[in-house]
């Protein structure tokens, strides 16, 4: 395959994440992400008419057609999931969870397995990590009707952006739920990489990747200072982590082929 590393016994599958090319249509971004060369991404939905299943089978046949992988899904909710899920309403949560079902079938039509959480806000001092994790646990058990698993990401100003909330949601968490790791998330939060990862642990889905330096922190890999080697060995190694997407934010893509640079980088390192 393209771009797969053998680090021990185990593959490190690296991909390009669609949010890359945001504010494009989900088509068009994806068309971009086979360009790049990519043979496995996660789609990041951008709005709610992208959740339409005609639409949705539209983005299943550029994949296909491009032999990529759709490892996982983002909502485009995330930043409002606070107020969806954790809002102590119970009417509003009923809704939040049925609406989605939208990602848990998208997810079933591209093949992916995972859905991307960010969660509570950091502000809401109502919600402890036990009540959130309940309430994840809900989100969860309509998941997995699906097939699909629920994935909590750190993100920075969100609950689970810190280690001491995700060893308390740990505590809580049904089996199923599982994590993703972004680098340039847990810089932005001060939290140290390794200590991160390692509370993930084996629950790890898939990883985030970019890279930063003393002054930036979403760049692509190759422009900072990160070291890949040592890491993809780690999570490889120890927790049998099997993806690696590029996640960078837009500005900080100057033309669309710096990912196709990225990604040679990459399967260069080990």
């Amino acid at each position: 395959g393209f771009i797969v590393y053998r680090l021990g016994g185990n593959s490190l599958k690296i991909g390009v994440s669609t949010g890359c090319f945001f504010p494009r249509q989900t088509v068009n971004a994806l068309e971009t992400v086979a360009l790049t060369g990519a043979k496995y991404t996660e789609i990041f939905f951008n709005t709610d008419s992208e959740l339409d299943e005609e639409y949705v089978y539209i983005l299943k046949n550029i994949a296909e057609a491009n032999g990529i992988q759709v490892v996982s899904v983002h909502p485009f909710t995330s930043a409002i999931e606070t107020f969806m899920f954790w809002a102590k309403s119970d009417y509003k949560l009923a809704d939040s969870i049925k609406y989605y079902e939208k990602y848990f079938r998208a997810c079933q039509i591209l093949g992916a397995k995972y859905v991307v959480i960010h969660g509570c806000h950091i502000s809401s001092e109502y919600m402890t990590m036990k009540k959130y994790t309940e309430i994840l646990n809900l989100l969860s058990c309509k998941a997995k009707e699906y097939g699909v698993y629920i994935c909590q990401e750190n993100v920075v100003k969100f609950k689970c952006g810190y280690i001491d909330n995700l060893i308390e949601l740990k505590k809580y968490a049904d089996s199923e739920i599982k994590f993703v790791f972004d680098i340039k998330q847990a810089v932005r939060a001060g939290q140290d990489i390794y200590s991160l990862i390692d509370i993930m642990g084996d629950r790890i889905s898939h990883v985030h990747i970019s890279d930063f330096n003393d002054s930036r922190n979403s760049l692509l890999p190759g422009q900072g200072i990160f070291d890949y080697g040592e890491m993809f060995e780690y999570i490889s190694d120890k927790y049998d982590v099997e993806f690696a997407l590029i996640e960078v934010y837009n500005e900080n893509i100057t033309e669309d082929y710096g990912l196709s640079q990225s990604l040679d980088l990459l399967k260069n390192i080990v």
